[in-house]
């Protein structure tokens, strides 16, 4: 019941801070029957917690041994988490692993779903890293403790981020065939070579690739062109191939490439860099932007300085780009009801009518929705006309680029 409840709210609020979830594949998912759900890793468990919200039925999870507290083992334990331990968490914490396991095969030999990172690393980047042994190790080791008649599906997952630290930027989630694992053992290194080379060779599809990280602005940038603007996406599969597509097209010395670089210089002299994730704020006019910016006042007013906060205090204080966003996003999930109770005691000790409370729910909701930050928004409303006319102009020499990209598609 527990993880019902918690998958319900994190599916409400990581379809608000998500601008789209676009998922590709999902008859792939087997409804019933052992399970193990391989994905890649770019962003510690934010993309854990989105194919939570995803996947329909219940996820155990394999997590970091070391991200475990005992002060919180009731929440890992409402959140289906099992902790694996590595070398570096000393010889004590890896005797622990045996329990951890023994429990995954039950989990498995149970007919439950096991989601496990098969790079066995997180870093954000747009590319698969090199799949480790250890998706096969786990797979074979819950062969003997299956039941009669049973089989163990493995299926791959891509989930690709236009970059997880941004409101409203879009994720799309990609789906492959799920395989069944064949015999083997642990002890047999040519089956784990080939089951390690299947489930490679499964999931390189499926996650968008940029080749080289310098060219990864470039692509956050005409990705986030392509999905919100009026170019045609005929459908959820063909998003993905596009993007894909996209990835392949910035790399340096194309002319999307140049294209996307000179606006993204521009961006950086005005201090605009976060613009180039809300590419219809450069094209909006004044008008537009200072609605938008008045909607966004109201919205942080009545609450939204709590996720300003949360943000800031989390940036400044975690480094590491892949945690930044999951315990951001992590922490509001937990603030944010907290603060709604807070208004619902006060209008309710003060007399006020209920329907404020409902009022400034809906003011919460709707205000997310405003995606690009305030501090943005006003620097964008400052620009000189003619700056202004020379973004425009740059995002259109850059949406004819694509749509001639497109039409070679089709």
């Amino acid at each position: 019941m527990a993880y019902k409840i918690i998958q319900r709210w994190a599916t409400f609020f990581l379809r608000l801070y998500f601008g789209r979830t676009i998922v590709v594949g999902l008859e792939h998912v087997p409804k019933k029957g052992p399970l193990i759900v391989a994905s890649n890793h770019p962003s510690a468990f934010m993309e854990a917690s989105v194919l939570g919200t995803v996947i329909r039925r219940p996820l155990h999870f394999l997590v970091r041994g070391d991200m475990f507290n005992p002060k919180f083992q009731w929440l890992f334990n409402w959140t289906n988490q099992i902790p694996i331990f590595r070398q570096r968490d000393g010889i004590g914490n890896l005797r622990k692993n045996a329990s951890s396991f023994a429990l995954t095969y039950k989990k498995l030999a149970d007919g439950e779903a096991v989601l496990i990172f098969p790079e066995a690393k997180t870093l954000l980047e747009k590319r698969l890293r090199p799949v480790q042994r250890g998706t096969a190790h786990l797979a074979f080791g819950t062969l003997p403790h299956l039941k009669e008649g049973d089989v163990l599906h493995v299926l791959p997952v891509g989930v690709n981020f236009i970059d997880p630290r941004i409101p409203g930027a879009d994720v799309i989630v990609r789906f492959g065939p799920a395989f069944i694992t064949e015999d083997g053992n642990r002890e047999d290194r040519q089956a784990i070579d080939r089951f390690t080379q299947t489930l490679s060779d499964a999931m390189h599809p499926l996650v968008i690739e940029v080749e080289k990280d310098d060219d990864v602005p470039a692509y956050d940038l005409v990705a986030s062109l392509y999905l919100k603007s009026e170019l045609p996406h005929p459908n959820d599969e063909q998003v993905h191939a596009d993007l894909s597509a996209l990835g392949a097209a910035v790399h340096t010395g194309t002319a999307l490439s140049d294209k996307a670089n000179a606006l993204l210089g521009l961006l950086r002299k005005s201090r605009l860099d976060r613009a180039r994730y809300y590419p219809g704020l450069v094209t909006q006019n004044h008008l537009g932007i200072l609605c938008i910016m008045l909607l966004k006042a109201c919205w942080w007013v009545a609450g939204g300085w709590l996720w300003s906060l949360i943000r800031y205090l989390i940036f400044s204080k975690i480094r590491k780009n892949t945690f930044q966003s999951p315990v951001t996003v992590g922490a509001a999930m937990v603030l944010y009801p907290i603060l709604g109770i807070a208004v619902f005691l006060t209008i309710l000790l003060t007399g006020l009518p209920l329907w404020i409370f409902l009022l400034w729910v809906l003011l919460m909701i709707a205000g997310r929705l405003f995606y690009p930050p305030l501090s943005v928004m006003m620097r964008m409303l400052l620009l000189a006309p003619k700056q202004k006319r020379e973004l425009a102009e740059h995002v259109a020499a850059i949406k004819s680029i694509l749509e001639n990209l497109l039409k070679d598609r089709s």
